[in-house]
């Protein structure tokens, strides 16, 4: 997930003649032990299911941006995959959550290779992927009838917001 399309596709301006990237994209690519986390999505219904997960970690509905990356894309740029660390979404069921992925090992380099690709990606607006708020609602209420998420486990201000 982005914050944003805006600070990948250029039209964020940066007050620079010799300006590439806008500086906040960067932000999007915080890692943590030199992780990323991803998603792995082969299908709509996985993408579904990681838009689910990501919504289940804040406390109100709100639009969801985002790119998809291929693995050979990936390994092109040196960059690793795990799936050791099995994602988290309170109250979401816990075979999805085993869709969960890191991008391991990332250091300056292998970050601003990625950083370069999204770049790549966001100039043709076919690859920009934006999920609306109205559109991860339903998601949510739908992932609910099924019963893949357990309400009463669900965090109390996204609980309050979607009224459940």
């Amino acid at each position: 997930m982005i914050s944003g399309i805006s600070k990948w596709d250029g039209s964020k301006a940066v007050n620079r003649k010799d300006y590439y990237i806008c500086g906040d994209a960067i932000g999007d690519l915080r890692t943590t032990d030199n992780k990323l986390s991803v998603w792995k999505a082969d299908t709509q219904e996985d993408i579904n299911d990681a838009i689910v997960a990501l919504a289940l970690n804040r406390d109100s509905v709100s639009k969801l941006s985002y790119f998809l990356l291929k693995e050979e894309d990936l390994d092109k740029m040196d960059i690793k995959i795990s799936d050791e660390q099995v994602g988290v979404a309170a109250g979401l069921d816990s075979q999805i959550l085993t869709k969960h992925r890191d991008l391991i090992d990332l250091d300056y380099w292998r970050l601003g290779y990625l950083a370069d690709h999204l770049t790549e990606l966001a100039k043709n607006v076919n690859n920009r992927r934006i999920c609306s708020a109205s559109e991860v609602k339903k998601l949510l209420e739908r992932y609910k009838q099924e019963n893949k998420i357990t309400p009463i486990q669900v965090k109390d201000k996204l609980r309050t917001s979607l009224k459940w």
